[in-house]
């Protein structure tokens, strides 16, 4: 007797499922799209600089690349920046050679370079360190990067905009028809990836004649969400 009252439980939890699928199947189903947009200040930044340096002797541009290096490195620990947060990126070194024909494989002397990497925690340094960098005897700047360190809430932010986006277009088409929402078919999302902010080498090697200022902006995020909606009969 036992069995047979689970047997027959079981039946009728199966033919509800059943039924409930097929009345989702019947029901008329509106396709909506949503897009929502966030803003976020960032709160850091990567910061790359380089010393070039020419000589006759190998052993000299070796030694002049060195001082200026470490001279770097002491300028920004002097500004509050981390030790492990400076690091080589790159380190090169090579004759350098005449181009004339008769004297192709004749060597002029030797370049060495290193290029740093700083990650600035405190971006309203960001003016200050490039500054700092150029005139202990930085004479590259390759880029500096902004970024955020934790994206989940602007993240967060623009997929509940786009949610409520489709949500609103959805209302507005059922209204029309003469239709409720009644449920959710399926849901899909697309969130992009935050485009760190860029200033490149040439506009921030101008610093090297004035004190720079840099305004590191907004930096935005989108989110899509494609939503299929259940509509009254």
């Amino acid at each position: 007797m036992k069995i047979f009252r689970l047997l027959t439980a079981a039946m009728l939890v199966v033919a509800l499922c059943s039924a409930t699928a097929l009345a989702a199947e019947e029901l008329p189903v509106l396709s909506v799209d949503g897009r929502g947009s966030a803003s976020i200040a960032p709160d850091q930044a990567v910061l790359v600089v380089g010393v070039t340096s020419h000589a006759h002797s190998a052993n000299q541009a070796q030694a002049e690349n060195a001082q200026k290096s470490a001279a770097i490195v002491q300028a920004l620990k002097q500004l509050g920046v981390a030790g492990n947060d400076i690091k080589s990126q790159n380190f090169s070194f090579r004759p350098d050679y005449r181009t004339d024909e008769k004297h192709r494989n004749e060597i002029t002397g030797y370049t060495a370079n290193h290029a740093l990497q700083i990650k600035v925690r405190d971006i309203a340094k960001a003016g200050k360190i490039v500054d700092a960098a150029l005139q202990a005897g930085a004479n590259e700047v390759n880029s500096l990067r902004f970024s955020v360190s934790n994206q989940e809430q602007v993240r967060r932010e623009a997929l509940n905009k786009a949610i409520a986006d489709a949500r609103s277009k959805a209302n507005i088409i059922a209204s029309g028809l003469g239709r409720q929402i009644v449920g959710i078919k399926t849901v899909a999302e697309s969130t992009g990836y935050i485009e760190a902010r860029s200033y490149n080498g040439d506009m921030l090697m101008a610093s090297k004649a004035a004190a720079t200022n840099i305004e590191p902006g907004m930096i935005s995020l989108d989110a899509n969400v494609h939503i299929e909606y259940l509509l009254s009969k």
